[in-house]
């Protein structure tokens, strides 16, 4: 009956534009992201806490009616294109930040589309979406990337219940924390609905409660694709997730945003026993030294947090932005450690793009960005493990078993170029990626080095095609002197706007 009601509130006194989010790592993103640095975007965005949420029509049709010399037409409710994803993997699984697709070989399927409306209290989002994949026998139809916020009218701070995918940090290739390579999680949000102005500049935040799931029957991702019984050989258990997202970008240096991330994640039954509400639901507002928060008590309570500072600097009149993360996959136990021994347990992430303007509607773009998990030496006197994977939660940092960071997995070091052409509604693009697995602790090095194609083509009104071709050489296969393997990747997606 409430989902009935609910569905019946959102369809009051609607605004002349829905508000729509941009679904996170999307290439709608990408190109927002873009057209910010050729000044015709928000300069105030800063593009480290995703979705981006939006009052104006899709992309798509903005562009498409751009080009056609059209005005954007006012519209009561925004439909989500009806969006069809299918892969194909000859050898051996590849692919990330894909959401509910899996690593698996062979053919995979994804299914996405929906509506969103709004009136002056709610905003309802509705994108459900269904995978499919015959190798692993994996048949799910979930609510996807759907929401539902609340808000008093213009008011800035917003709730919102959801299950849509987050995306935070400034990485495009990675993320160190959070992005949309595991499938969206249920979970409860306080956030702002725009940059909040002050004197001193704009900020922005995100606090989030929810709930993260294993499956025992399933590989794990930061396990090196076993399955969860044959590694730990216990079930494994519901966790409480709580997590934040701040941002502060200073009204004395445009284009700047700084910011940090935090999280905890605990076991369902592992709460109320006797600690505070704030200890139990929102360990991520204590103190940030372990010392602070009791010392060895703050081991004794069962839990993994994440920790990573990031920063973006956005540079609108050279066309140009650089960002980075560093984190730590533990406690600092007061300042002195930070100090003294900074790169324990730690991660970085550093970026760069330049987007070369052509013409009104064409443009180059040239993308690097470095990722580095593998644990720094100071591993050898203090043992840290992995990033993503610690001593409190046995399935690490994942969700329904892929991991909920950038979807490289524990220990592991990237390098992605990618250079693109855009012509209006088309794109070509080339990308180079080298992906080192895990070399801290293997003697035999796993190499992949991989070269993408891809070529997005509208196609009447309508229809939006994105075809891509993925060569991955492997050297080294799973630490296996002399195991080599050649895979290809065919990916298609086609998009219907209505």
């Amino acid at each position: 009956m409430m989902r009935y009601l609910l569905l019946f509130l959102s369809l009051l006194s609607f605004h002349s534009f829905a508000q729509s989010s941009i679904v996170a790592g999307s290439n709608d993103e990408t190109t927002l992201r873009d057209l910010q640095l050729t000044g015709r975007y928000d300069e105030n965005a800063s593009f480290t806490s995703r979705p981006l949420w939006v009052h104006q029509d899709s992309l798509y049709r903005t562009e498409l009616n751009q080009l056609a010399g059209k005005n954007q037409q006012k519209k009561y409710f925004n439909a989500y294109p009806l969006e069809w994803e299918q892969r194909y993997n000859t050898h051996s699984y590849w692919g990330r930040n894909d959401g509910p697709m899996m690593s698996v070989k062979g053919y995979q399927t994804l299914l996405r589309g929906g509506i969103s409306a709004n009136t002056k209290f709610l905003d309802l989002q509705l994108i459900p979406e269904l995978y499919w994949t015959p190798e692993a026998s994996v048949k799910t139809v979930s609510l996807g990337q759907s929401a539902l916020r609340f808000h008093v009218n213009k008011f800035p701070v917003g709730v919102s219940l959801s299950k849509e995918n987050l995306w935070w940090g400034p990485g495009v290739f990675n993320s160190l924390m959070m992005s949309n390579n595991a499938p969206g999680f249920e979970h409860i949000s306080l956030h702002t609905r725009r940059p909040l102005k002050t004197w001193i500049g704009h900020f922005e935040f995100q606090l989030i409660g929810g709930n993260l799931e294993s499956q025992s029957t399933q590989p794990f991702e930061n396990q090196q694709l076993r399955i969860f019984s044959s590694v730990y050989g216990r079930d494994p258990k519901a966790r409480y997730f709580n997590a934040i997202n701040l941002t502060y970008s200073p009204r004395f240096l445009k284009g700047l945003s700084l910011g940090l991330n935090r999280m905890f994640q605990r076991y369902g039954g592992d709460g109320m026993k006797g600690g505070s509400f704030m200890q139990d639901y929102l360990p991520v507002l204590s103190s940030i030294f372990k010392n602070s928060a009791g010392g060895l008590e703050e081991d004794a309570r069962e839990r993994d947090q994440l920790v990573n500072l990031f920063m973006r600097y956005a540079f609108p009149k050279a066309n140009t932005e650089i960002y980075g993360e560093f984190g730590w996959n533990d406690h600092k136990y007061n300042i002195r450690d930070l100090i003294l021994n900074p790169d324990h347990a730690a991660a970085y992430l550093v970026g760069i793009r330049k987007i070369v303007p052509l013409s009104n509607h064409r443009r180059v773009g040239i993308e690097l960005e470095l990722t580095q998990l593998e644990p720094t030496n100071s591993d050898v006197a203090r043992p840290a493990g992995n990033w993503y994977v610690h001593g409190q939660i046995w399935e690490g940092y994942t969700h329904q078993n892929q991991i909920i960071g950038g979807g490289v997995t524990p220990g592991d070091n990237t390098a992605n170029l990618r250079i693109s052409y855009s012509n209006g509604l088309r794109k070509q693009s080339i990308s180079l990626e080298r992906y080192q697995h895990d070399p801290r602790f293997h003697s035999v090095a796993w190499t992949d080095v991989a070269i993408a194609f891809k070529h997005q083509q509208p196609w009447k009104e309508h229809f939006l095609f994105v075809a891509g071709l993925d060569m991955v050489k492997r050297k080294g296969l799973f630490w296996d002197q002399g195991n080599d393997a050649l895979n290809f990747q065919l990916s298609f997606k086609s998009y219907y706007y209505w």
